[in-house]
């Protein structure tokens, strides 16, 4: 086993943070809005065990080792981005969900700055299955795609959700790189997604000028609300085999991306920069190589609490990991962050190390 393979394993097991924890940290949000939760001169006699930084609100959903990117975005995935005419379908499906009107702002920026999708290679039909992507978005940071499918297959039009899974294969500028896409079943019978490419899924993280997306797969799996994982695919009945090769160009807009230099101390912890982008906002952090399990408090300028779904870090240079945590996008013109070393704290007591606070004026 590699030693990146390790870290996710150990990765994995680190984020599953104790109830009784996770409610006290819930319970540290109301204290600091009373003023309650204070900084206590930290104890770092302790032996290094291992390495972890999370949120409280998310528990970390997403965390990159040496440079590669963890996925598993809940958030992404429940607050699908209207973009184009096509999402006009995506909002229905939208208006049924509890979170349908959460971050409507950063939606509605997005399909402001889409555009429409007329490269030759857009639209693929094989076995009955016409599959479309019609509008297209890229910030420097994310990209964003319509896709609508459309079959005839009465069985398969019975499911909630159609996927490529596993078939599926994608690329940018020739570059193979990972992909989030689902479609959903909407009320004209069609099945409608957001894909998403994340710059961390490439090697330099970032997007050129202009991108060219390849997108190929084999089966398209029929799923319901809560499909087993022993639910067996048969052909013509909740699976559909076809090659559908897609192509588009992507233009890179950053022109509404807004940069902030914070630079703020304390304790050895910073906070660099904060970037705000019509669909997510970013913070960037440094950590002493020294803190061993701590997680991070962050809210914004009214102490509500930031909802954290993705993030990288690199190894640490002379002694400090870089720290990049995925936000959704937040008008806010502060972002609160307090870590709380969880190796010094008790459940009856959090032991506060570092409070930063960066001004987005």
């Amino acid at each position: 086993m590699s030693f990146e393979e390790k870290m996710k394993q150990d990765l994995k097991k680190d984020l599953e943070i104790p109830e009784i924890v996770e409610q006290k940290i819930q319970d540290a949000y109301k204290e600091i809005g009373q003023g309650k939760l204070r900084m206590k001169k930290p104890d770092n006699r302790n032996q290094k065990r291992k390495k972890v930084w999370t949120t409280a609100a998310a528990a970390v959903a997403v965390i990159a080792v040496s440079g590669t990117v963890l996925y598993s975005n809940p958030v992404l995935a429940k607050n699908i981005p209207v973009i184009g005419d096509v999402f006009a379908k995506m909002q229905e499906n939208r208006a049924k969900d509890p979170y349908a009107g959460k971050d409507k702002t950063a939606y509605e920026k997005i399909e402001d700055y889409s555009a429409n999708v007329q490269t030759p290679g857009s639209e693929a039909e094989d076995n009955g299955v016409t599959v479309t992507v019609s509008d297209a978005y890229c910030d420097g940071y994310e990209m964003y795609f319509t896709m609508t499918a459309t079959t005839d297959n009465e069985q398969i039009n019975q499911k909630k959700y159609l996927l490529p899974e596993k078939s599926q294969r994608v690329q940018v500028n020739g570059e193979e790189c990972a992909a989030e896409l689902c479609l959903e079943k909407a009320e004209d019978g069609s099945f409608v997604g957001l894909g998403h490419i994340s710059a961390d899924f490439l090697k330099k993280k970032e997007f050129s000028d202009q991108s060219t997306v390849n997108i190929q797969f084999t089966q398209l799996y029929g799923t319901g609300e809560n499909e087993l994982s022993t639910t067996k695919y048969v052909e013509g009945e909740n699976l559909i085999s076809g090659e559908w090769n897609l192509k588009f160009t992507v233009n890179t807009d950053a022109s509404n991306n807004q940069t902030y230099e914070v630079n703020a101390e304390n304790n050895g912890f910073k906070v660099s920069k904060v970037v705000k982008v019509p669909a997510s906002t970013y913070l960037y952090l440094e950590v002493p190589e020294t803190y061993e399990n701590v997680q991070m408090i962050i809210t914004d300028a009214d102490g509500n609490a930031l909802e954290k779904f993705g993030g990288t870090f690199t190894d640490p240079e002379h002694g400090v990991y870089q720290i990049k945590l995925q936000f959704e996008q937040t008008d806010t013109d502060q972002i609160h962050v307090q870590v709380v070393d969880m190796d010094q704290s008790t459940n009856d007591n959090l032991v506060m190390v570092a409070e930063m606070t960066a001004d987005l004026n």
